[in-house]
Parts: structure tokens; sequence; C-alpha cells
């Protein structure tokens, strides 16, 4: 058929032009141009190399649309209006970082002054990111409360700073303990004598038992800080020779520190340091400071240091950590938080876990490798977990120093798998007529079940003749209307098909009509 419709438009032109041969042949070709295809395809190698993509991806959507038009035009030279091209391609897809910092408006939004548990960063997520994707990271500063340390003073505590008898405070006028700074510095001899090791900045809020008349029951928060020596009151000396003569370690010319030797403690060294100033600064006064350097020995040479201060007869190390009056406020923190099921902190590994990942320190140099055994090791961790279930991984990575990595893993039922960075996508093109544009179009042809839902289910058509019920455009775009409102509830804005009917106009035909959806309707584009 197509070519008598060919024959018939040559003859035509041959009896009603004068245009060279050669214009004939355009002029079929133009004709033969006008054609709507519909067709799916997956970009190979060689058409990421020929549209100049070296990675073998694109790295955005953006690029997809922008750069496939011209790739589809090459490809479907003879294709036009209401075609349509499904495209699936690579697409870069790292994992989304953000950081952002919560202001006084988003606080005022969600009805909060800080962020301080997981409800509390949910509502914040919620409002402020509530369409990003799973393994998003954001890296958030916000204000929150303070960690305090409730402890209340036992009667060891009260032994060791003299109030044992009574086991309290006497806050009475004139009494020990009246002024507050008074029992901040006894607080502070318990609290440096209980917790050692308490991190830089730590806060008590401590219970103590006082007397004021009657018993009663007063609290005191303090803050732990580091503070610097009096540099007028610091003389910074080394330990020469002679200082080792004198204290019987002038053989090696250091303390010998290895367990079980003579100088394994701090409080012997302390004492033979006493001892060399005691001797060498014969003037000193009370409160004096001296930073002695001091070479030791405890497998291998090195040095360490000792403050000490002098108390008017000897020499007692000097602690430069202080418990201080802390009045609450509001601390500024920053944390990364990862979306999964909800916005949490991604799992980070201790160093005995890098351990059983079998690394000898705690990170890794093969992001290969870590990504490989990290997803063997999270089977051990979550031994129940559920198919599609997702967990975000942030990891030591060491590469002339140490920096954290983040990966996502999704669950198959059998393995824990990375999700990729490269991904597969899909965006359709259609043709307006002129070029490709990226498009949504959906072609759809109607059931008997649709006609059947508009009252047309006896002949399966729309009936177009003169005074008939679907006369009108505007009437069948009324019944598409309901079958597509019926058939799609969760239709986007945008969403466009080209609707197929069956006709009768005197004889059967098949006609369609090109719709958007515009608010709650799809409307005739």
């Amino acid at each position: 058929m197509k070519k008598i419709f060919y024959s018939f438009a040559i003859l035509s032109l041959l009896f009603t032009s004068c245009n060279p041969m050669e214009d004939i042949y355009e002029e079929i070709d133009a004709l033969e141009s006008v054609i709507s295809g519909e067709a799916t395809y997956t970009l190979t190698d060689e058409d990421y190399d020929d549209l100049e993509l070296g990675f073998g991806n694109f790295s955005s959507i953006d690029d997809a649309k922008s750069m496939l038009p011209d790739f589809l035009s090459g490809k479907f030279p003879a294709w036009g209006a209401e075609s349509l091209a499904a495209v699936t391609f690579k697409l870069y897809n790292p994992i989304k970082f953000d950081a952002y910092t919560v202001t006084d408006a988003d606080y005022e939004a969600i009805g909060l002054t800080s962020l301080n548990n997981s409800g509390d960063f949910n509502d914040f997520f919620e409002y402020k990111f509530p369409s990003e994707v799973k393994g998003t990271v954001v890296d958030l500063t916000y204000n929150t409360e303070p960690t305090i340390t409730n402890y209340t003073l036992t009667d060891a505590d009260y032994d060791l700073v003299g109030n044992g008898r009574f086991d309290n405070f006497d806050i009475r006028t004139g009494r020990a303990e009246e002024t507050i700074d008074v029992r901040r510095a006894k607080i502070q001899t318990i609290l440096l004598n209980n917790f050692p090791d308490a991190a830089d900045g730590a806060k008590y809020n401590v219970t103590y038992a006082v007397y004021d008349g009657s018993a009663g029951v007063l609290e005191m928060l303090v803050k732990q800080q580091q503070n610097e020596p009096d540099a007028s009151l610091t003389t910074n000396y080394t330990l020469t020779d002679a200082d080792f003569e004198l204290v019987g370690n002038g053989q090696y010319k250091n303390f010998d520190i290895r367990a079980g030797r003579d100088e394994e403690t701090v409080e012997a060294r302390r004492a033979k340091i006493e001892t060399i100033l005691l001797n060498n600064f014969p003037a000193a006064v009370s409160g004096d400071l001296f930073n002695v350097t001091y070479a030791i020995y405890d497998g291998a040479a090195g040095t360490r240091v000792m403050l000490v201060q002098f108390d008017g007869t000897g020499y007692t190390i000097f602690s430069t950590t202080s418990y201080e009056l802390y009045t609450f406020a509001l601390e500024e923190s920053t944390t990364r938080f990862t979306l999964t099921d909800e916005w949490a902190a991604p799992i980070s590994f201790t160093s005995d876990e890098y351990a059983l990942m079998g690394q000898s320190y705690p990170n890794f140099s093969d992001n290969d490798l870590a990504i490989y055994n990290i997803g063997i090791y999270l089977r051990t961790l979550y031994q129940f977990a559920a198919i599609d279930d997702f967990v975000a991984v942030e990891y030591n990575y060491f590469s002339g120093g140490v920096s954290q990595r983040n990966v996502n893993y999704v669950f198959d039922g059998s393995v824990w798998n990375a999700i990729p960075t490269v991904i597969d996508e899909t965006i359709k093109f259609g043709h307006d007529g002129n070029s490709w544009v990226p498009d949504n179009t959906i072609k759809y042809t109607l059931t008997a079940a649709d006609y059947a839902l508009v009252g047309n289910d006896r002949y399966g058509n729309f009936d177009v003749r003169a005074g008939k019920d679907e006369e009108s455009e505007e009437s069948r775009l009324a019944k598409i209307n309901t079958i597509l409102l019926n058939n799609f509830p969760s239709d986007a804005e945008g969403q466009k098909y080209i609707v197929t009917y069956n006709i009768y106009n005197g004889a059967n035909g098949v006609w369609s009509l090109a719709v958007i959806k515009e608010g709650s309707a799809y409307v005739k584009q």
C-alpha cells in the first residue's frame, strides 16, 4: 500500500512540476520522513564513545536530557511527531552529601530550641529535608543540651577532703565550707580522684550534703577545664648528667621506667626530681612551678615531662586540670546523619571490628577490599536481616592519612550488596514534530473494560457521527478523563498520554488524543 502511495506521488510530481529529478527524490524523502515510532533502547559502549563520554556514563540527568535528543535524531532520522523512545543509560550516582546549620527559623518551625534525641532530629529532617533518597548524608550543625553526669558525694568522698566526721559541708557563717569556692575546691579534689580519665570539658552536677543549722542538700554544676600554668612562675628545666648522678642514675643518665624497675612509678620519679630541684634551686619560693624534662628508658630511649610546684618544703605534681563553676548553656555540635529508614548516624567500627575484618590497623587502605569485607561482616551484625533492608556505613580509609568514607548496603536475602555509584537510569523522550524532547508520555489504548466504565461497552467504540454522544472532541475528552483518573489515580502533575480509541463515523476507525494532567484533570495537549 505504501509503494502504491509513493507511485501516485511520483506521477503527480511528474505532471505538475518542472523541477529536476533530484527535487522529486527530496519530495519522496520528505513524505517518507513522517513516521511515528516507539522504541526502547539501551546505550552501548560505542554510543558512549560517540557521545564523547570517556567514563561510559552521564554525570547528571540534565546532561542526559541535553545530549540524547541529537543522539535520537541520528538514531531514528525518519521518525517524527508522536514518536516515543525510552532510553536506558548509565548515570553516575554518588552518595549525596550536604552540610547544613540549623537556624533560629528552623527551631521555631518545629517548636524546639535544640536537638537532643532521635525524635528531635527526625522532626527536623522531616521538615527541612522531606524528599531525600535513602543513603543521603548530611553533616548537621545544631544546638544541643550538654551532656552532664549526675554525681552524689559518698562517705568516702567526704573522708578524702577531711569532712568524714559528719559527711557533709558546714556552710554556716564562719565555718570551713561557708564559701562556694571552698566547696568547689573540695569537689574538684574529689572528682580528680574519682574520674582521672574524664574527657576534657566533662561536666558534672554534684549533689552534696550541707549543714546550715539543719541538714540539707545542695547541687553544684562544674566543668572540667585545662589551665595553662602561669608562665611568670614557671621555669623550664631539663635534667643534666650531674642531676642523674645526684640521685644514683649516673650510669645510664635516665630513669628506667620498665615494669619492676626503680623509676617505674610516677611517684618514684617525682621524689628524685624533688631531690634534684631542692639541690639546684635553694631560693625557690612557694608557688614556683618547674616544667621538668627528663630522659627515660622503656625498652627504647625517650623523654618525659613532669610539671611540679614548690609548696615551701617540697615539690608536688601540679595538675593543670580543674573543675570550675559552670552555668548551663546549649552547645553547638556537628554530627553526620544518613537517611535509612530514619535519619541516624551511619554505623562505624571499633578497632576490634577492623581486626575481625582482617585489618592490622583500624582502617582500610583498599576501597574494593573495604566494600567486600564490610559486606561480609554485616551478615554477622544483622543475622536476621530481611530482603531490602538498608544500612549506611562509614569507615576509616588510609591514604597518607586517615579520612572517612561512606557506602550504603542493601540486603538481597543472602548478601549485603554495596549500592554502586553508577546506576541504570531511563528517560522517556517524545518527538514534538521538530525535535526530541524529554517526555513522560505513555501510549495507552482503551480496553473493553474502559469502554464499559463510560457506558460504551455495547460496541466498544465512540460514536462520532453527527448528533451522536461522542461527536464532539469535548465529550470524548470527558470520557477519557473518567477512564484515566480511574485507572491511574496516582499520576503526577504533568503526566502525558496518547490515548488510542475506536470510533464509528459510518465505518470503523481508530483515532488518538494527546492529553496532559493539569491539576485534577487531563486536558488536550
